[in-house]
C-alpha cells in the first residue's frame, strides 16, 4: 500500500474482519462513506485514497470480542473519459457472533457496466475472517450512473468553540477533540485540493498526515506530542514530555514562549493584556509572510534559512530553537527522524492553524454580524444559536492573552458533539467553525494555486482574515463576556464600511447639486450635511418664481408709467 495508515491492532483470532481491496484501474478510489455497523475501524481504516494499481485492507475490529464486526464502504472514482461524473461501488462485510452465523462480503456498482467488482472467493464461517475484492473499470465511459445509497448526519443545536490542541492518543484513548483536524479536512473536502469526501481524522494517509502535523505544530512547536519515528508521522508519543513542558519549562522554550510569551500571535492571541490590536496584527502578518513563502516554494523563503536570518527579533543563541537552527529544524522538532517529512505541508498546516484560532471565542472578540440568531444561553451561562443557524463572525474587536483568563476558556475549547467533515451542518454548534472553515478553503485555494504572497494573500489575511474593527480596543483575558452585546454585535463598524458610507453621502449630495444648476456634471462636492443641502435645495428652487414675479411687478409699472406718460403728453 502507498502512503496509507497501517492498523495499529491485528490479532490472530476473534470477529475481526479484514477485507483486501485491490485496485485493478488506472485511477484512483476515493473514499465517500463508510459505516461501521458493529465494531470500531482500526486506525487508518477505511483508507480514504486507494490508489491506481494498489491494494488496501479494510480492518474492522470486534470492540468486545464476542459482538462480531460488520460493515461498509462507498468509494468513488471517475473514467477519464467522463472526469465530471463520478462512479462508486459499495462494500458491504460482516463476520457475526455465534457458530451458525454465516460469514458475508457483496458489493455493488452504481454502474455495472463501467465498473465491475469481483469477490474472490472466502471462507463462510471461522474467524477472523478474511476477504479480497478485485475492481474493475471499463475502457469506454458510458452515462446513467445510479447513486446506490444516500448519506444523513445528524446535527445539533449546542454551541461550544473548540480550538485547542485536539487528537486521540495512543490505544484509543482520547485526550482532545481533533477540532482543528476536522475543520482543516472539511476544508480539504471543499476546496481545489479535494480530499475524499469520506475523510475523517481516523482514516488520513500519511501524506494527508504532514497537514497535520502542521497543524498541530502550533499548540506542539516542540513536537513533544509525537514519536521520533522514521516510518510514521502519527505515532503519539505519552505526552508527559509536552506536560512537563507546558507547566514547568524555560520561558526561552518555544513551548512556553507560543502558549504564555511573545507567540502567542501563533493562536491570534496578544502577547500580554494592554497590548494595542495593530501590533497583534502587525506580528501575525510578517511571521505568516515568511512561513507562507515557505509553504509555497515559490518565492524567495528555503527550508534551509535559519532563524536569526527570517526571524532576527524572534530568535538567537539563548532561544530554544536557537536562532542556527532552519526553518525545517523548526518544524521537525524533537522528531527529525521521519523519512518523508514535508515542511511544505507542514508550513502550511501552522497557517490554517491561525486562520482558525482567530475564530475561536477564547482567542478573538469578533463583532458578531448576526445577533438575531443567539438563543442565550445554557443552563451554565453559555451562548449558543438557534436550531439551524450559526454564528456569522466579522471583524476583530479584540485579541484575548491566556494568561488571566477564566476556566470558560476551557469550555469553548471542547466539543462534545459530533461532527462529520463532509457535512458543514454538523459544525454549526461550534462558534466560529463556519467562519474558519470558509476561510481555510480560501487560503488553501491559493495555496494550490501557489499564488505569491503580494498577489492577493496578503490582502487577504490583512483586509478579510485579520481586518480589525474601526472599534477595536486594546488586548485582555477575557472570553465570553462581551460577546454578542448590543456593543460587539451587528452592523460593522469596519473603518473601510464608513468611508463607503460617507462616499455614499457624498455622492448622493454631489447629484442633487448637480440638479441644482441644471450641469451634466459638476466636480464640486458640497461640504454642508445633507438636510441641509437640500434645505438649500427647496430655497433655490423658489428664487425662479421671485423673478418671475419681481419681473411682472417690473412689468406693471413700466405699463403703468408709458400709460401715465401718455395721458401727461395728451393733456
Amino acid at each position: 500500500m502507498t502512503d496509507q495508515q497501517e492498523p495499529i491492532f491485528t490479532p490472530a483470532s476473534g470477529y475481526e474482519s479484514f477485507i483486501y481491496i485491490y485496485n485493478k484501474t488506472k485511477v484512483d478510489f476515493a473514499l465517500d462513506r463508510s459505516k461501521a455497523i458493529l465494531g470500531s475501524w482500526a486506525k487508518g481504516c477505511p483508507p480514504n485514497t486507494i490508489k491506481a494499481g494498489a491494494e488496501a485492507l479494510i480492518q474492522l475490529n470486534d470492540s468486545f470480542g464476542f459482538s462480531g464486526s460488520q460493515g461498509e464502504v462507498v468509494y468513488e472514482l471517475y473514467h477519464p473519459s467522463d472526469p465530471d461524473n463520478a462512479l462508486s461501488f459499495k462494500v458491504e462485510f460482516c463476520d457475526p457472533y455465534g457458530r451458525w452465523n454465516d460469514n458475508y462480503l457483496r458489493t455493488k456498482s452504481s454502474n455495472p457496466k463501467l465498473v465491475s467488482c469481483q469477490v474472490l472467493d472466502y471462507n463462510l464461517t471461522g474467524h477472523p475472517f478474511t476477504g479480497h475484492v478485485e475492481v474493475y473499470l471499463a475502457e469506454n465511459s458510458t452515462s446513467g450512473m445510479v447513486d446506490d445509497a444516500n448519506s444523513s448526519d445528524e446535527t445539533n443545536s449546542d454551541v461550544h468553540a473548540a480550538f485547542e490542541i485536539g487528537f486521540n492518543g495512543p490505544l484509543g484513548i482520547k485526550i482532545r477533540d481533533p477540532v482543528h483536524e476536522d475543520i482543516a479536512i472539511a476544508a480539504f473536502i471543499a476546496s481545489r485540493m479535494r480530499f475524499p469526501k469520506g475523510t475523517e481524522y481516523n482514516n488520513l494517509d500519511a501524506t494527508q498526515w504532514e497537514y497535520m502535523r502542521g497543524l498541530l505544530w502550533s499548540d506542539d512547536p516542540l513536537c513533544l506530542l509525537f514519536e521520533d519515528s522514521r516510518e510514521s508521522n502519527s505515532e503519539l508519543a505519552l505526552g508527559e514530555k509536552f506536560l512537563g513542558d507546558f507547566y514547568a519549562g524555560s520561558p526561552s522554550s518555544l513551548t512556553q514562549r507560543s502558549h504564555f510569551g511573545d507567540l502567542q500571535f501563533f493562536h491570534a492571541m496578544a502577547a500580554q493584556s494592554n497590548e494595542d490590536p495593530h501590533d497583534t496584527k502587525a506580528n501575525m502578518l510578517s511571521w505568516l509572510e515568511i512561513i507562507y513563502k515557505l509553504a509555497i516554494g515559490v518565492q524567495d523563503v528555503k527550508e534551509t534559512d535559519s532563524l536569526a536570518g527570517r526571524f532576527p527579533t524572534r530568535f538567537s543563541s539563548y532561544s530554544d530553537p536557537s536562532g542556527e537552527a532552519s526553518l525545517r529544524q523548526l518544524f521537525l522538532g524533537r522528531t527529525p527522524s521521519y523519512r518523508k517529512a514535508n515542511i511544505s505541508k507542514r508550513a502550511f498546516g501552522h497557517c490554517l492553524h491561525m486562520v482558525q484560532d482567530s475564530y475561536a471565542v477564547g482567542h478573538t472578540l469578533r463583532r458578531l454580524s448576526n445577533p438575531g440568531d443567539l438563543d442565550g444561553r445554557d443552563s451554565e451561562g453559555f451562548f449558543r444559536f438557534k436550531p439551524g443557524k450559526f454564528a456569522r463572525l466579522g471583524p476583530i474587536i479584540t485579541f484575548h492573552t491566556y494568561s488571566g483568563q477564566s476556566k470558560r476558556h476551557a469550555h469553548y475549547d471542547e466539543s462534545k458533539q459530533p461532527r462529520s467533515p463532509r457535512d458543514l451542518d454538523s459544525f454549526n454548534h461550534i462558534i466560529g467553525a463556519r467562519d474558519a472553515i470558509d476561510k481555510s478553503i480560501k487560503l488553501i485555494n491559493f495555496y494550490a494555486q501557489k499564488t505569491k504572497w503580494e498577489d492577493g494573500v496578503c490582502d487577504f489575511f490583512a483586509n478579510e482574515v485579520f481586518v480589525l474593527d474601526s472599534n477595536a480596543t486594546l488586548s485582555n483575558p477575557q472570553v465570553d463576556e462581551r460577546f454578542g452585546s448590543s456593543d460587539t454585535s451587528s452592523q460593522s463598524t469596519l473603518e473601510a464600511d464608513s468611508l463607503a458610507d460617507k462616499e455614499y453621502k457624498l455622492g448622493m449630495e454631489r447629484k442633487m447639486a448637480m440638479l441644482e444648476s441644471g450641469l451634466a456634471f459638476s466636480g464640486r462636492v458640497p461640504s454642508e450635511p445633507r438636510s441641509r443641502c437640500l434645505g438649500q435645495l427647496s430655497h433655490r428652487c423658489t428664487n425662479p418664481i421671485l423673478m418671475f414675479l419681481k419681473l411682472l411687478v417690473s412689468f406693471i409699472a413700466i405699463a403703468c408709467a408709458m400709460f401715465l406718460f401718455r395721458g401727461f403728453r395728451l393733456a
